[in-house]
C-alpha cells in the first residue's frame, strides 16, 4: 500500500510534510524527532520540529507510526507494523526488528500476576552482527 493510500484509508491528508515523513522513516526504519528533522531538512528546510512532531503525534494517534521507546535512548518512530521487539546494539545505537508474537506474554503476566499490562513493548540490549564482526 502507498503511503498516500495508508494516510487515506486513515482519515488524514496526504500532506507533502507526512509523506515525506513516513519516506524518511521508510528509509531508515527506526528515527527520532531530530533523525527526521536533518533528513528531511533539504526538501523542506522551512519545516520546523514542532511541525514533523505534530504530524507524527497525528499518525501515532492514527496508528499510522509508532512511538519506540527505548531505556536511555530518545524516542524513536517507525511505520506501524505487526508486534515485534526491537534489538538496540549496544555498540553502534542501530535498531532492529525481530518479529514474535508478544501478546501472550502479555497475557500470560495479566493471568500470573493479576496486573493489567499497557504496552507489551520490548527490546533487548545486543551486540549487532557487524560490531561482533569487526572486532
Amino acid at each position: 500500500m502507498s503511503h498516500i493510500e495508508l494516510l487515506k484509508n486513515h482519515e488524514l491528508k496526504a500532506t507533502p510534510q507526512r509523506l515525506c515523513i513516513l519516506d524518511t522513516l521508510q528509509d531508515c526504519g527506526h528515527a527520532t524527532l531530530e533523525d527526521i528533522q536533518k533528513i528531511i531538512r533539504d526538501k523542506h528546510p522551512t519545516l520546523s520540529l514542532s511541525t514533523i512532531y505534530r504530524n507524527l503525534s497525528d499518525m501515532v494517534q492514527k496508528d499510522i507510526v509508532s512511538e519506540v521507546k527505548l531505556a536511555n535512548r530518545k524516542d524513536h518512530f517507525e511505520i506501524s507494523k505487526a508486534k515485534h521487539v526491537h534489538l538496540v546494539c549496544q555498540k553502534c545505537g542501530k535498531i532492529e526488528d525481530f518479529l514474535i508474537e508478544t501478546s501472550d506474554l502479555a497475557k500470560e503476566i495479566e493471568r500470573a500476576t493479576g496486573d493489567k499490562v499497557l504496552d507489551d513493548t520490548l527490546s533487548f540490549d545486543v551486540i549487532c552482527k557487524d560490531c561482533l564482526s569487526a572486532k
